[in-house]
């Protein structure tokens, strides 16, 4: 059992690592989670020190972006924003991916009552976009950082309580789980050892593509004035206070629109070559990279050369 999971394991590993997805999502991942872990240690200046002689400053020795209206640092604020956009998604999809995961496996493997109320809930909660319930629920809290994150986990934990929901309840009839209850294996035991194990791939899967949308969701929010309040340097906030300023500074907007797009594109190809390497059957990589496939069109091609040669 522990060779073939090891095994299992080491096949993965190499289709991640064959994946050219994996190696440039890696990387920026990790050079953005190193940013919100010690992204203090890299400002130069104090992110919220204003500085009346050197407003709109353009790039320079002190000020590497240069600086905003008040005369701030914006390479500084653009990486202790880091900690406020990306620490908040990420503490997001936890509250997300736990309730989820309990919601659904419960509901799944007991079924009954429990399963139908969570499937009502789900039923009604995905009848609206989820961004739009966000945004509803966070107007009504009114802005700041605990109530952004209450909005987005009372929507977006409907999805992967969905799933995990329908995998435990097709794997609860199996023959091990029904060996397992024969046995005198309790509930808590069977959904650790036996359910848990096929949920939590695919809540890995979703929980690295979800993040995506909660980082772009947690900057919209603050550009409106719905997320953290001023002057938190978040990078939807940066947005929010740059956009006056675009032609006098363009640095004031666009390397937070770079954090942006790079931070979801970067989970994006994580959680892409995460799906393909963990479901082959099921890969979406295109025909281009794959070696199998190249080698069979090369065969195809020369053996209709040597047939119209003949």
């Amino acid at each position: 059992m522990k060779c073939a999971a090891r095994k299992e394991r080491n096949r993965i590993m190499e289709r991640l690592l064959a994946n050219p997805l994996f190696v440039p999502g890696g990387f920026l991942a990790l050079f953005f989670l190193i940013l919100v872990v010690a992204g203090g240690q890299f400002v130069p200046q104090d992110p919220l020190k204003t500085d009346i002689w050197h407003v709109l400053a353009p790039p320079g020795e002190d000020y590497p972006l240069g600086t905003d209206n008040l005369g701030r640092c914006i390479f500084s604020r653009l990486v202790t924003g880091s900690r406020f956009t990306l620490g908040t998604a990420l503490i997001v999809e936890a509250f997300v991916l736990a309730i989820g995961i309990l919601a659904g496996t419960s509901a799944g493997y007991f079924g009954g009552i429990l399963d139908k109320v969570l499937l009502i809930l789900i039923d009604v909660l995905l009848a609206f976009p989820s961004i739009i319930l966000a945004l509803v629920i966070a107007g009504f809290l009114g802005a700041g950082l605990t109530n952004l994150v209450i909005a987005f986990v009372s929507v977006y934990w409907v999805e992967p309580a969905r799933i995990a929901r329908n995998i435990s309840r097709s794997v609860r009839e199996k023959d091990f789980i029904l060996s397992a209850r024969a046995s005198g294996s309790g509930a808590f035991k069977i959904i650790r050892r036996h359910i848990a194990p096929h949920v939590f791939p695919n809540m890995l899967i979703y929980g690295t593509l979800d993040l995506s949308s909660i980082i772009i969701g947690v900057s919209s929010m603050s550009f409106i004035g719905l997320g953290v309040k001023p002057p938190a340097p978040e990078w939807g906030a940066l947005l929010s206070e740059g956009r006056a300023y675009m032609r006098e500074n363009p640095f004031m907007i666009l390397p937070a629109i770079g954090c942006i797009m790079l931070s979801a594109a970067c989970f994006q190809f994580l959680g892409e070559a995460l799906r393909d390497a963990m479901n082959p059957r099921k890969s979406h990589l295109p025909e281009a990279f794959s070696k199998h496939r190249i080698l069979k069109k090369k065969r195809i091609i020369l053996r209709g050369l040597f047939c119209w040669r003949q």
